[in-house]
């Protein structure tokens, strides 16, 4: 049921929506969403399924599940093979969980306080916008799953009822498949959901059945497979360096106090340390308050997380990106909210996040289009001089660098097929030049259909000057084209 609002609160939901709305138009035209090979995986994934060629992961890992490359079919179906079809789920997905967090914050902090929540999902963190603007596999679903385990661990507190429990057993299979970070978020749910109802451990058995036919598609892949999914451990050092991490610099930049590539500080010092302090203390204010009502829940989760979140060894690789936090961006937005009990803070909230957000978009994208060495390396975000090249040397299969190759694939819709390699070793047959499968492939029918075939290589320019693979094209005399900031080696046979 939709709340009891005045026109002025009705004025600024709609405000609220146009401005998530121009965060993610601006974003799809600026270089924050440029399209690169990741998504463009995902995008190959869709085409694939949509002829019953399923995979469980995105394609070269044993994590990330393929659920929204799944969502996405019929929109190929129906609209055909985009960029904007492809990209249209993660964003849905993220508003479906601004709605479900409107439900989870009426609940436990109430009716304003749970529609300013909904509504900083959609303006707020920006890091997360970013990573559900472009396609990049699992961190649309990986918001709403979040949203929705959070709204189901409450219905069971309200009625522990064998469907309730059921159903959050499904989802967490369902979530964990798509990627086991929300097992930080799963695991302290869990717990306050037994304390707060312990009759619920009467249906415990329909929650692990529920979960297991879930993530049935995870367990059958890693019965077969040696259960490579299943991530080590950190070390007690490698632990410890992944909190301090946490508390600086990840989650300041997941908050968008610092912007995210960069780490520069969004106030001076000063503000920030008083911002921080402000922070701490509403959140331990909020802690001692709600500790006995349905709010012990969303503080609950927050306090236990970082030392959950920690124990995997993957959550210290980067040091730029907040992207393993995007999983608690729910949790944050009601504990921001929390504090918007009336009209006007309610209205302080919104605006200060709407400007926190626009500020760090605008920083990111400056720092991603100044001159200067960065990776993944920028590629154009139009290749059509490049396939028109390839197309008048009659090249249609080729090797390329990563963050070229799996656009040729989908941007082409794979009349051109291109696959990734490594250039460390390679053969020679006939004046044609064959690098040797590399240890990781990506999606291996490419690697074998680009070796059987007549095949070119193409390179971000200047990379070929210093890949040893060049010395042998040159020595077999292979064509060479510039196009843009590409080049391109075509065989002369």
């Amino acid at each position: 049921m939709l709340p009891s609002l005045n026109r002025l609160q009705w004025l600024g939901i709609a405000a609220a929506i146009a401005a998530g709305v121009a965060f993610r138009v601006w974003i799809y035209r600026s270089a924050l969403g440029a399209p690169d090979s990741d998504e463009a995986i995902v995008g190959l994934m869709a085409r694939h399924a949509l002829h019953g060629d399923f995979t469980v992961f995105f394609w070269g890992q044993p994590y990330g599940g393929s659920q929204e490359a799944l969502l996405t079919v019929p929109f190929f179906a129906v609209f055909g093979t985009s960029l904007l079809a492809l990209r249209i789920v993660p964003m849905l997905l993220t508003a479906a969980a601004a709605a479900v967090v409107w439900r989870v914050g009426r609940r436990t902090f109430g009716e304003l306080p749970g529609v300013v929540a909904g509504l900083l999902v959609w303006i707020w963190p920006p890091y997360p916008i970013v990573h559900t603007t472009p396609a990049f596999g699992f961190y649309g679903a990986t918001l709403l799953d979040c949203a929705l385990l959070l709204l189901l661990a409450l219905r069971i507190v309200e009625e522990p009822s064998l469907v309730r429990v059921a159903l959050f057993g499904f989802v967490f299979g369902l979530a964990f498949w798509e990627s086991a970070q929300i097992i930080p978020i799963a695991g302290p749910m869990i717990a306050w959901t037994l304390w707060r109802r312990p009759r619920a451990l009467r249906h415990v058995w329909a929650a692990l059945l529920a979960a297991a036919i879930g993530a049935l598609p995870w367990l059958v892949w890693n019965i077969e497979n040696d259960w490579h999914s299943v991530l080590a451990r950190a070390g007690l050092s490698a632990y410890f360096h992944g909190l301090r991490l946490f508390v600086s610099p990840l989650l300041p930049m997941l908050l968008g106090l610092r912007a995210p590539l960069t780490g520069q500080a969004l106030l001076p010092k000063v503000l920030t340390l008083a911002v921080y302090a402000l922070l701490l203390g509403a959140f331990l204010w909020g802690a001692v308050r709600g500790r006995r009502s349905s709010a012990g829940l969303i503080y609950g989760v927050a306090l236990a997380f970082p030392f959950l979140w920690a124990i995997s060894h993957r959550v210290a690789i980067l040091t730029s990106h907040p992207i393993y936090l995007i999983v608690v961006a729910p949790v944050v937005a009601l504990l921001l909210a929390s504090v918007a009990t009336s009209q006007w803070r309610a209205a302080a909230v919104l605006v200060a996040a709407a400007a926190v957000s626009a500020v760090t978009l605008q920083r990111m994208d400056t720092w991603l289009t100044a001159d200067r060495p960065h990776w993944p390396p920028p590629t154009p975000r139009d290749l059509t001089p490049l396939v028109a090249a390839l197309d008048g040397l009659r090249l249609d299969r080729v090797y390329a660098d990563y963050w070229i190759a799996y656009r040729l694939d989908f941007e082409t819709k794979e009349r051109i097929v291109a696959t990734y390699d490594d250039w460390l070793h390679w053969s020679t047959h006939d004046g044609q030049v064959t690098p040797d499968p590399p240890l990781r492939v990506r999606w291996p029918p490419y690697r074998r259909e680009v070796a059987r075939a007549r095949h070119g290589f193409v390179f971000l320019d200047p990379e070929p000057y210093s890949n040893p693979i060049v010395t042998a094209l040159r020595r077999e005399r292979y064509a060479i084209r510039s196009v843009g900031p590409f080049v391109i080696y075509a065989p002369r046979h």
